[in-house]
Order: structure tokens, then sequence, then C-alpha cells
């Protein structure tokens, strides 16, 4: 592991010293030793892109965009939320019961008129149990009365499952449905015109457990949500169907599990896209320095910066923040610039057969992120995402 870091750090070295080659990777790719398998090699059909959901969906997305990063709220905030089944919500994929928002059993049917959503979180330390944690989902219905209609169906399940210690009020919020949870955390569903805000506050680390300051920060939350959503348009229902698709994301692969919640299929900006970033501060950095403005999501991952140079520097920051349990490994024949790692296997003893790699690789301002369980596959879908910036132009 250790020569694997040393490697890494190599490798970024040189990356940094050719960062201002412009599209010299481009130059060197060998299209003719490119294998695309049966993966395709031209963009897709974007009106094909468009589904019963797929305006909903670009709709939380837009919502995720004004959806507080935690970090902004507090600097300690660093570690983000990658293991929700799905960061926005929509009629058709609506909050699931489990997920701290929801314990309905049809959520559709008992709180009606859910029109987009978006669920995000942050925590103080990689693990959530050491220290502050906080988890939130901004939900917009149709009207003010079903968003309130929500609140109370919401919470009424909510404490019935897990009873709370005492009922709470958040200064300015009197109108919520605030609670001490059993665990002693802040839990509190909030109605305010078409929006439903929920929000889970804990501090694993706190002895003795003081309710103070998570009020505290929950109102710091609720005052920004609040704030930011003054500054948002939302998309009238009834012509949702009709946002366009950018052509960004007819240039990615598709995604396995089409319409699923684990399925994130969109064209982000920086700012939603963060917050499905495990160190959004560390990312957020690396795109600023890029000039990155859309990030296009589904089965591959492609963004888009400024220029050449923005793009080269990318792919290096990109490789910089791969896991340390991921070693490097061989490029794809064809992409000798490619910067490729497999996850390792662990000991012998408890050696995991099914192995996550990842490529990085840029064509001219482009960056794309390729991941899958074989090198074979790999090479495959790496093949085919280059020729699916390549073909025509990307612009």
């Amino acid at each position: 592991m250790a020569r694997s870091r040393i490697a890494l750090a190599c490798l970024t070295v040189l990356l940094t010293l050719s960062a201002g080659c412009g599209a010299e990777s481009t130059a060197r790719v060998d299209t003719a030793a490119l294998n695309p398998g049966n993966y395709p090699t031209v963009p897709r059909d974007l009106s094909a892109l468009r589904t019963g959901d797929s305006g909903a969906v670009r709709e939380s997305i837009r919502l995720g965009s004004v959806v507080p990063l935690l970090m902004d709220l507090d600097s300690r905030l660093v570690h983000g939320r990658t293991n929700f089944a799905g960061h926005h919500y929509t009629a058709r994929n609506p909050p699931y019961r489990g997920s701290g928002i929801s314990d309905l059993e049809n959520f559709s049917e008992q709180a009606p008129g859910l029109v987009a959503g978006w669920h995000t979180g942050g925590s103080r330390r990689a693990n959530r149990n050491f220290g502050l944690d906080v988890s939130i989902a901004l939900l917009r219905f149709t009207t003010p009365e079903q968003a309130t209609h929500a609140m109370h169906v919401l919470a009424d399940e909510g404490i019935e499952k897990y009873p709370p210690k005492q009922p709470l009020e958040i200064p300015g919020y009197s109108t919520g449905r605030t609670y001490l949870s059993a665990y002693d955390s802040v839990q509190s569903w909030t109605a305010r015109g078409d929006y439903l805000l929920w929000t889970y506050i804990s501090d694993g680390l706190a002895t003795p457990p003081d309710r103070s300051p998570l009020l505290a920060f929950a109102k710091k939350l609720f005052d920004r949500q609040f704030e930011l959503l003054d500054g948002f348009t939302p998309t009238p229902v009834e012509k949702l169907a009709d946002t366009p698709v950018d052509d960004l994301l007819a240039r990615t692969l598709a995604a396995e599990r089409q319409g699923t919640l684990e399925d994130v299929t969109g064209v982000y900006t920086v700012p939603a896209a963060l917050h499905l970033e495990s160190r959004p501060d560390l990312t957020r950095r690396a795109l600023e320095d890029a000039g990155v403005d859309l990030i296009a999501y589904a089965g591959s991952r492609v963004y888009r910066a400024v220029d050449t140079t923005g793009a080269a520097r990318l792919t290096a920051a990109l490789a910089t923040q791969v896991p340390p349990s991921y070693d490097p490994v061989d490029s794809p024949p064809g992409l000798p610039d490619a910067r490729c790692f497999r996850e390792d296997p662990g000991p012998p003893q408890s050696a995991r057969i099914i192995l996550e790699h990842r490529c990085y690789f840029s064509y001219d301002r482009y960056i794309a992120e390729v991941t899958a369980n074989q090198p074979q596959d790999l090479a495959q879908r790496a093949s085919a995402q280059y020729l699916l910036l390549a073909h025509g132009s990307a612009g």
C-alpha cells in the first residue's frame, strides 16, 4: 500500500507538470486500439432520455442546488453522505420507509402531492457516530395544504414507531413538529408554503447530551434553507416534462439500474453535485480550480471544465482523491494517459471477489470517470466513453 501511495504521488507530480499541455492526452489516444465491446459509441437520442418521471428528477436536482451544504453552515462537517439509496425524490420514487424522513407504508397515498425532493447530510467525521451529524431533506408539494398534511402524517408515524422523549421548539419555527428523540437527537418536520423540511441532528460524543447546540444549529439550518428558497423559482408542475435535457447527458454511458432510487442520472450544477461527494470540501476546490460548470451522472460521470488545461488539472486532482485502499493499475489499451485504479482485495483470509476498478481520463475540456467490477469491462466502458466524448463535438 505504501508503494501505491508513492506511485500515486509521483503520478500527481507528473500530471501537475504537464497540466499546461492542453489536449496532449487526446493526441496520444490510439482509437484503433479502443475496444468498446457492446457499449454504444454514439450519443444517445435526448428524446429517449425523457420519461414520465425525468422532469421531476430534473426539478429535484434543481432543488438540490439550493439545499445548503452542511460544511457551509459548519466548517467541521466535511464528510458527505454517499450511502443514501437516492438523493432525489419524486412521486414515483418518494422517500422510502426507513429513510428517516418517512416510516409510511405507502408514501404517495398517505402524503399525496409530492413534486420533487432532495436528501443530503454531513458529519464531522467519517464515522457518523463520532461527533456532530446532520441529515436533511427538502420536499416540494403541489400545495401548502399538502405540505402541512405531509408534515403531520410523517411526524405522527415517526413518533409512533420511535417514541420521543419530549416535544421541542426551534426558535422562529413554532408551527413545526420538533422532538427530542430517544437518543437525545433533534428531529423536526417543518412545513412552509409548498415545502416540507425534515432534519435529524445528533452528536454522539456530547457528554452529557445537550439539546441547546442542536436546536441552535437547526435554527441556523432552517434560516438558511428558507432564505435560499426565497431566491428559487420552481418549475410549474405542468411544465416539468418540458424542461430541457443537456446534451452532456447523451454522452455518458447509460445507468445499469435506470429508474431506481440508486439511479442518480442527470446533469448537475456544482452546488447540487457536491451533495453526492464523500468529501465535498476537497472536491469543491478541485472543481472550482478546473472551472467546472456541469457534471453528468449516469453509468459513467462526465465533468465539463473551462478548458483543456482545467481538464488536465481536474484529472490529476480526482486521481489524488482515490481512497488509499485502491492501487494504481495499467490503463486500458489505446488510452495511455488514463489514470486507473483497482480496489485492494484485502487479506487472503477475507479477500473480496468483486472489486471496483475505475479510470479517469480527459478529452478536450471533458473529464470522464468510469467504473466497473472487472478489468475487461472497465477497458470496454472506458473505450466507449472516450468515443462518446470524441463523437462530433461535445460542445
